[in-house]
């Protein structure tokens, strides 16, 4: 688009450039007037001197020629008051203008347009793959300082590493490595970065996929120690398809969706499931509405899912998790917000099963991934005292409770959430007669945290603090997939947290959090971890 100056500019070049035709033009009109003029003078003059008018009779033609012409003049002014005279330009001239014009504007002209499409993006769906229009490309990049600190007191050689027992073969086979650090403190650099791509392959269907860094031997952790002892692990943690159908006013009526994707269900905490846990499988969330039928409604939602866990060749005891879900999405006011949920997750064939004697069938029942906290047993059943092989005693059905309420304060906003649980499938008897132990339901968990400062901080000077309590027994839930941060990850541990976030710049945030815990039950056992985050959006 021309600014005032280009514009001048261009309109001097212009003039310039047809000032000499227009002049010539000019002299030729001015030229065929007076030639005019000296002929019909002379021819009157002719008719005088051959006596066939009189020199008054020539006076007095002449006379009414010239006021006959002024006032065919003063006619056409009159009505020409207000109007706009386009003279004619004979081609030649319009060829000249057109060519000077060319030279003048172009430059400006390309210069204005190339920058308004790349503004405006003109022309990118036409130019490029039309799939291209329909798809997001989006990620991040984590840096952390992570401090893990462990107490003088701790009862060290007691809280066994069930992971690289199990992956020794038995317990002297692991040698140092059988037990739990407890007493080294731990100063570590991590990271993480992923790149996820999501494409809308019609108005309801999408697909999508997620690249991740981080420990692939780890369920729930993308960080990875970055020291240059080891390359950076890397592989897909998000693949799914998802369908989301919504009536006429965008509301979402149902949402359906299957691969490997994240959690589908109402979670507020890290209590029973860490917040970076990918699910296998398929999930349908269904809702109704209450109100007025707009997209963000209250409603009431239903959640089922069914999500294999490790799928076991030759054998009907394929791992699964079963969920359920149902709840409440209630909006009070444009500025509260309560969201209220029950669950019941059942896992099938997690619990371990010991071996005929000097048989290995059965190892598939151990699990494959451990933390720390849950009861086991040892289902070797051999002659070896050197082999062990590690599996949960107890059946893992648990029931949940959790919600949240949000109440906003202008730019703030004030958020309270909580998580409860209570594995029913503990058994004492079948516990009894798998470690030959007498154990005493430890099944219940429990967290709340409180929320103020900006809902999100993706933005320079955002803002946001959290304060949270955690109360996790040691069977409550399955130790692998729980937060992995508190306590060292696992269950068995209680303790406050303490989060701040703060946006340096924009999609750049800066989270500093101080977790503190303790054993429940057992020896003492205290961890404390600082943790500094450097995490970018794009």
């Amino acid at each position: 688009m021309f600014t005032a100056k280009s514009l001048r500019a261009t309109l001097t070049s212009l003039a310039l450039a047809i000032a000499p035709v227009a002049a010539t033009l000019a002299a030729d009109e001015r030229q065929s007037l007076e030639e005019l003029r000296n002929t019909v003078i002379n021819l009157l003059q002719v008719l005088v001197d051959q006596g066939v008018i009189s020199r008054e009779k020539a006076a007095q033609m002449v006379k009414a020629a010239q006021d006959k012409a002024a006032a065919e003049a003063a006619a056409v002014a009159k009505s020409d008051e207000g109007a706009v005279r386009v003279p004619y330009v004979p081609q030649i001239v319009k060829d000249e203008i057109t060519k000077k014009v060319a030279e003048a504007v172009k430059p400006a002209v390309v210069a204005d347009v190339v920058k308004q499409a790349k503004n405006e993006k003109w022309g990118v769906p036409g130019a490029l793959p039309e799939w291209l229009g329909r798809t997001r490309v989006s990620g991040e990049v984590l840096l952390r300082q992570e401090d893990v600190r462990y107490p003088g007191a701790n009862q060290q050689n007691y809280y066994l590493n069930y992971n690289a027992v199990n992956a020794a073969g038995g317990l002297s086979r692991a040698g140092n490595g059988a037990f739990l650090n407890v007493s080294y403190d731990r100063v570590r650099f991590r990271g993480r970065a992923r790149l996820a791509i999501e494409s809308d392959l019609s108005d309801s269907i999408k697909a999508g996929i997620r690249l991740s860094t981080g420990n692939t031997s780890d369920l729930v952790s993308p960080s990875q120690t970055l020291d240059g002892t080891a390359p950076y692990s890397f592989g897909i943690d998000n693949l799914y398809i998802r369908l989301d159908e919504k009536t006429a006013n965008h509301f979402p009526w149902l949402s359906i969706i299957g691969g490997r994707f994240n959690s589908p269900w109402l979670s507020p905490t890290d209590l029973i499931f860490h917040q970076q846990l990918t699910f296998n499988g398929v999930a349908m969330t269904g809702r109704v509405g209450i109100g007025n039928g707009s997209a963000d409604q209250s409603n009431l939602f239903m959640t089922l899912a069914a999500m294999p866990i490790q799928e076991v060749a030759l054998s009907t005891s394929d791992k699964w998790l079963y969920g359920a879900q149902l709840g409440a999405n209630l909006r009070f006011t444009e500025s509260q917000r309560l969201r209220l949920a029950v669950a019941y997750y059942d896992y099938r064939h997690t619990e371990g099963e010991r071996n005929a004697p000097n048989s290995n069938l059965l190892d598939f029942t151990a699990p494959q991934f451990f933390r720390t906290g849950n009861t086991v047993f040892d289902i070797r059943n051999d002659n070896d005292p050197t082999t062990n092989l590690f599996a949960l005693a107890s059946k893992f059905r648990l029931a949940n409770v959790s919600g949240t309420y949000d109440v906003q304060f202008g730019r703030y906003t004030l958020s309270l959430r909580g998580d409860a649980v209570k594995n029913v499938g503990f058994n004492e008897n079948e516990i009894l007669a798998r470690t030959g132990f007498d154990l005493a339901p430890r099944v219940k968990g429990y967290q709340g945290e409180l929320r103020f400062g900006y809902r999100t901080v993706l933005a320079a000077g955002d803002w946001r603090a959290t304060v949270g309590y955690r109360y996790l027994q040691r069977d409550a839930v399955i130790d692998a997939y729980t937060d992995s941060d508190f306590h060292a990850g696992g269950t068995d541990a209680k303790g406050y947290y303490l989060v701040g976030d703060y946006g340096v710049a924009n999609r750049v945030r800066l989270t500093l959090r101080f977790l503190n815990s303790n054993q429940i039950d057992g020896p003492m056992y205290a961890v404390e971890t600082v943790q500094v985050d450097l995490n970018t959006q794009f």
